[in-house]
C-alpha cells in the first residue's frame, strides 16, 4: 500500500493512530470518558447499538439477625442503557498529507495528523450529545442544569451547578468551560493558577494542567463548547444581546468510551493520470452518557450530529439523578 510514493502499512498506521487518540484526547485523559474490558468486548461485537447493563442501588431496611427466622432476600435490581455506535469515515488527498511525510516514519506522521482529526471529531460528537441531553425537553434539561438567559456568571451560580447533585456534588471533580468564562472567573479571583500544584485535584488526571482549578477541580478550556451567540442579559429592559455560555461540571466516567476497527479501516487509492493519492480512514467509536439511553432511529446506518443533538432521541434510565455525574450551567458574562 503506497501513499505519496512511500509504503503505508495499515496495521502499523492504526497502532500509531490509536496511540495518538488515546494519549492526546483530553476527553479521555481528563477522566470524563472511561472504558473497561466489558464495554470494549461488547462494542466489538458489532450492531448499530450496544447494551450496557447496570445495577440499581440496594434498598430496604436491614433485618434483625436470627437463628430461627430465615432472611428474606431482596432482588438486586438491574436494567439496560442503550448506547449508539458512531460509524464515521473521512478521506484526504495526498496533497494535504505530503507535508507530514518529512519524518523518518511516514505511517507515524500521517497517523499523528489523522489522529488529531478524529480527536476533534469525537469532541464534536460529544458536544452534540450534550446539546441533546440539555436541550429543551432533554433528559437532563431540568434535573442537572442551572441558569439561563438572565443568569449572570457568579460564584453562587457555579456552586448551584455543583449542588445539583446534592450530597454527591463532590463527585463532580472537573469542569469544562469556554475561555470567556474561564478568564471572567479569573478576573473574579475564582481560579487557582495551575502553578499552584498543591491545589491540583488528581482524582481525574495526574498530568500537569495547562489551566488552573476551580474549587480544587481541574478546568478544561474549549472554545468549541456550545454557546448561544445572543439572547443573554439581565432582562427587565436591560441588554439581551449577550452570548449565553454553557459550562459543564463532570465526574469520572460521566461518559463510557470504546473503539472498534471498521472492516476496512484504512485504504489508499491513486489517480495515476492526475498524480493524486488518496487516503480513506474509517473508525467506529462509542461515546455514551452513563445513565442515559439512546432511543432514536437514525436515518442512516449511524446517527448524524444533528440526530445526536435532538433531545427526543435520549431518555434517562438511572433512577437516582446523583449517579448521572454531569451538570450544566448557562449564563452570560
Amino acid at each position: 500500500m503506497l501513499l505519496a510514493g512511500v509504503p503505508l502499512i495499515p496495521e502499523l498506521f492504526l497502532d500509531y493512530q490509536q496511540e495518538e487518540i488515546r494519549d492526546k484526547n483530553a476527553l479521555v485523559t481528563s477522566g470524563l470518558m472511561v472504558t473497561n474490558p466489558a464495554i470494549q468486548a461488547e462494542f466489538v461485537k458489532g450492531g448499530k447499538t450496544i447494551d450496557l447493563p447496570f445495577y440499581g442501588d440496594l434498598t430496604g431496611d436491614s433485618e434483625i439477625d436470627s437463628d430461627t427466622v430465615a432472611s428474606t432476600p431482596t432482588e438486586i435490581a438491574g436494567d439496560l442503557q442503550v448506547g449508539v455506535r458512531n460509524m464515521r469515515r473521512k478521506s484526504w488527498k495526498s496533497s494535504d498529507l505530503a507535508a507530514d511525510l518529512s519524518g523518518s516514519d511516514p505511517a507515524q506522521a500521517i497517523a499523528r495528523s489523522t489522529g488529531r482529526y478524529w480527536i476533534r471529531d469525537m469532541q464534536v460528537v460529544t458536544r452534540n450529545i450534550l446539546n441533546g441531553l440539555f436541550g429543551t425537553g432533554g433528559p437532563l434539561a431540568t434535573s442537572h442544569a442551572v441558569g439561563g438567559p438572565t443568569s449572570q456568571l457568579s460564584q453562587s451560580l457555579m456552586v448551584d451547578s455543583i449542588a445539583k447533585l446534592g450530597d454527591a456534588g463532590d463527585e463532580l471533580t472537573g469542569a469544562m468551560m469556554h475561555s470567556a468564562v474561564y478568564y471572567a472567573l479569573m478576573k473574579l479571583d475564582l481560579i487557582v493558577p495551575a502553578s499552584s500544584t498543591s491545589q491540583l485535584d488528581t482524582r481525574l488526571s495526574a498530568e500537569s494542567l495547562e489551566k488552573g482549578t476551580y474549587l480544587g477541580r481541574p478546568v478544561f478550556v474549549d472554545d468549541r463548547l456550545p454557546f448561544e451567540t445572543t439572547g443573554g442579559g439581565p432582562g427587565g429592559g436591560g441588554a439581551t444581546n449577550l452570548p449565553i455560555y454553557h459550562t459543564f461540571f463532570f465526574g469520572p466516567g460521566a461518559f463510557a468510551y470504546a473503539t472498534a476497527p471498521a472492516k476496512n479501516p484504512v485504504e489508499t487509492d491513486r489517480d495515476k493520470f492526475l498524480g493524486i493519492d488518496f487516503l480513506i480512514n474509517r473508525t467506529h467509536y462509542l461515546v455514551h452518557p452513563n445513565g442515559i439511553s439512546w432511543r432514536g432511529n437514525s436515518a442512516a446506518a449511524a446517527p448524524s450530529n444533528a440526530e445526536l443533538a435532538t433531545p427526543a432521541n435520549w431518555v434517562k434510565v438511572f433512577d437516582d439523578d446523583r449517579n448521572i455525574r454531569i451538570t450544566q450551567m448557562r449564563c452570560y458574562i
